[in-house]
């Protein structure tokens, strides 16, 4: 059987690295945001600082959810929310490289931070799946027993 508790600690490290790796983008969003002001181009500014604000919402939604799972007491809802909202940023993310998204448009730049970003947010869904596959079995054996 899965440990439990280790699981939990792992998708809360995540959850952060997760955070701060969306806080480092929001802020290089921010920094090409004055550049551009600078140079006084304002529809790419406006692009930029609203990238610069989703990049912090996201980063701040990964903190909450890390405090959720720790704080989560054998519930499967703080699991279910990492697994959907990282499934959300992915699928948000090869909109982006695909077919576009609303302000933004199609974007052609895949940077290490964004792939580092999805490669953590699949493991966010995976472990967030085997969390809930533990705590449902875990209500069985209680069950039987």
């Amino acid at each position: 059987m899965i440990n439990h508790k280790l699981i939990v600690y792992s998708i809360a490290s995540i959850l952060v690295i997760i955070g701060i790796v969306y806080c480092l983008v929001a802020n290089s969003e921010y920094e090409d945001s004055k550049e551009l002001s600078d140079m006084g181009i304002k529809g790419e500014t406006a692009e930029k600082q609203f990238e610069a604000s989703f990049f912090v919402f996201s980063g701040i939604v990964n903190f909450v959810l890390a405090a959720l799972v720790i704080k989560s007491n054998r519930s499967v809802v703080p699991y279910l929310f990492s697994a959907g909202i990282s499934a959300g940023l992915i699928a948000i993310y090869v909109a982006s490289r695909t077919v576009g998204v609303p302000v933004v448009g199609v974007e052609y730049y895949i940077g290490r931070l964004d792939m580092i970003s999805k490669i953590l947010q699949a493991v966010a869904i995976v472990l967030s799946g085997l969390a809930i596959h533990s705590i449902r079995n875990s209500r069985v054996l209680k069950k039987i027993i």
